[in-house]
């Protein structure tokens, strides 16, 4: 099993509703999700951004979610003002917390293979374009579903466009919210 570095408990961490001046303090005991976003002009982070608010208000047992940003705080502000304004976001211009989990500027294959066409086609469909390119245009993202400072589950990005199936993470089983109402009482 993998552990968050220790970077995680000791580098102080700024932000967008963040409970804690450095990042595992601000993680519940239980599953949460790491989602270490690209810029805020990439079609696929608005794409990851939204159907992850959209399981996470309609799914009570969606874990919490702390996304990381490779800009600055005003840029991380505005950008979440308009997808996500209630998000907890930690704002990291230096890419810091990315490189201390390995992950890596894209090369010119994850920037433009044949997937990430297919990929963006499938983000153009759901309504995301895109947007003018933020800091750090060459970040790759990555997801880790963590418990506490342990790593329980990862996505590296293959290339940018490469989409996790947010609706089937290991551990976590998406029950609907308080209005689904399958008509049926206990006894």
């Amino acid at each position: 099993m993998k552990f968050l570095p220790e970077s995680f408990e000791t580098r102080e961490a700024v932000g967008i509703h963040l409970r804690s001046k450095t990042i595992l303090p601000c993680l519940p005991p239980r599953l949460s999700l790491l989602v270490f976003l690209r810029h805020s002009g990439c079609i696929f982070s608005r794409e990851a951004i939204a159907d992850l608010k959209e399981i996470f208000e309609t799914c009570l047992s969606f874990p919490p979610i702390l996304f990381f940003f490779p800009g600055n705080l005003g840029d991380c502000e505005r950008f979440f003002e308009g997808v996500w304004k209630d998000a907890c976001v930690v704002s990291d211009p230096e890419t810091e917390f990315y490189q201390d989990l390995e992950l890596k500027t894209a090369n010119i294959i994850q920037l433009a293979s044949p997937e990430v066409l297919i990929g963006t086609a499938r983000a153009a469909l759901k309504g995301h374009f895109y947007g003018i390119p933020g800091s750090n245009t060459l970040q790759m993202p990555g997801v880790f579903l963590v418990v506490r400072d342990r790593i329980v589950w990862e996505h590296r990005y293959r290339h940018i466009g490469d989409h996790p199936d947010w609706k089937n993470l290991p551990g976590v089983t998406l029950l609907p919210g308080p209005e689904f109402d399958p008509g049926v009482l206990p006894a």
